[in-house]
């Protein structure tokens, strides 16, 4: 944070409320759009899209770890 943000923080975006202990709320799922209870305003699926969405990104990063290491394999190939 620098003096910038204090001279102009009415500018910024306002943070939203924090929930209560054992309030919940009902959103939609952006991916499926169910319906569904949480207790989180940052939360954005449901359930079962949320495992299928995190499932999805860590095969795209091991694809690129793969691609990577690949990478690097040839250049140390070519150097020698």
């Amino acid at each position: 944070m620098d003096h910038w943000d204090l001279r102009y923080s009415y500018l910024l975006p306002m943070k939203p409320g924090i929930l209560w202990f054992e309030e919940t709320m009902t959103k939609q799922c952006r991916r499926c759009g169910t319906e569904f209870v949480t207790r989180s305003r940052i939360r954005k699926r449901c359930e079962a899209c949320q495992t299928v969405v995190s499932g999805e990104r860590q095969k795209r990063a091991n694809e690129r770890l793969r691609a990577l290491r690949t990478a690097r394999r040839r250049c140390l190939l070519k150097a020698n």
